[in-house]
Formats: C-alpha cells, sequence, structure tokens
C-alpha cells in the first residue's frame, strides 16, 4: 500500500528528470504574467530593431525551393507565388514542410529551437510572441502570437539569437515577430 502512494511522486519526479535544459527554461518563462511577457517580448524586439539585429524576409517552403518545383528566390520580393502556387505550398507547410525565411538580399534562415536544447516541437507550430505595429495596436484587437504555417508566402520581421548555420543556411531561434495584416490563413488586408 506504501508503494502505492509513492507512484505518483515516483513519476512526478521522472517526468522533470527527462526535460531538457530549454524546456525547463521555457517552463519558468511561462510563471511571469502574460502581459508583462509581451510588454518584454515587445521592447527586446523593439531594441533588435533598432540596433538592426532582426531579421525581415519572406516565408517560404522548404520543399519546392529546394527541389526547384517553384522559386520564389527569383521572383519580386513580397510576391514569391502565383495564386495557384501558394495553394499548393500552403498546403504543404501545413503538412509540416520546412518554412524558411528568404530575405530580399536572398540569404536563407532556418527557424530552429533556442540553442542548448536537444528536443523541440516543431518549429512552425509553436506560438511566437507577436509584436504589433503602432498602427495595429490602435485598430481592433488582434492575435498577440502567431504561428508561421499561416503566414506562408509574406513578409515578417523576426528577432532572436542568429546561429551561422550551414552550406549558406543560417540559423535564427526566433523570440518575436512582427507582420502587417489580418492573422488569418490565406488572407492579408488585401485580400478582405
Amino acid at each position: 500500500m506504501k508503494l502505492l502512494k509513492l507512484l505518483p511522486v515516483l513519476l512526478l519526479s521522472t517526468s522533470f528528470a527527462c526535460l531538457t535544459q530549454g524546456e525547463i527554461e521555457e517552463a519558468d518563462v511561462y510563471k511571469t504574467p502574460y502581459a508583462e511577457r509581451m510588454k518584454i517580448a515587445e521592447e527586446k524586439f523593439n531594441a533588435a530593431q533598432k540596433a538592426g539585429k532582426t531579421v525581415k524576409g519572406v516565408l517560404v517552403d522548404g520543399n519546392t525551393l529546394f527541389n526547384n518545383t517553384i522559386e520564389p528566390q527569383n521572383k519580386p520580393y513580397k510576391q514569391p507565388y502565383t495564386q495557384e502556387e501558394y495553394d499548393a505550398v500552403a498546403i504543404s507547410a501545413e503538412r509540416n514542410s520546412k518554412l524558411f525565411i528568404l530575405t530580399e538580399d536572398g540569404t536563407l534562415y532556418y527557424p530552429t529551437p533556442p540553442q542548448g536544447q536537444l528536443v523541440s516541437e516543431s518549429e512552425q507550430a509553436h506560438r511566437i510572441d507577436r509584436v504589433l505595429t503602432e498602427e495595429q495596436k490602435k485598430g481592433p484587437k488582434m492575435f498577440t502570437w502567431a504561428t508561421m504555417v499561416p503566414l506562408i508566402g509574406r513578409e515578417v520581421e523576426v528577432s532572436g539569437e542568429i546561429f551561422p548555420g550551414y552550406g549558406g543556411v543560417k540559423g535564427i531561434s526566433i523570440e518575436a515577430i512582427q507582420f502587417e495584416g489580418l492573422y488569418i490563413i490565406g488572407q492579408t488586408e488585401e485580400s478582405v
């Protein structure tokens, strides 16, 4: 009977032993009230923006980029896909194709977990703190977070730690994201 009483304690202690350092740090972040976390994220993003340490680019699908089915790098910036191509890459992104940020100068950034975090969820599925522009703050209430999949083909600006990467593709651990328009899959303000 005593062993049955100890079972929940043993299970709980082993689950904590399985967390990586990054997951422990992430869990600590969630102890901070949400409004305070958003204010900190906005301050960090604005400081990075002023220091020129943000990355601005169009979110593109990796599958069609690397197999040369679609070449967003050879199209006008901010217009990487035709409507037909967009429909295809949106489905691909929803099915967990890797997404990249393609900057205007042609640099590719691959979203990664923070340094030291060995295990991660899909980087395009987790919620990223969204920093609203001053104009967006004046309008109707908007989501204060975003996932990357609905933003495929759109220009985003992100802040976070940049890693040297490999083969010309850099890594970035995205901490915050900013973008114009609405956060509705397949829609921008122009299409509404």
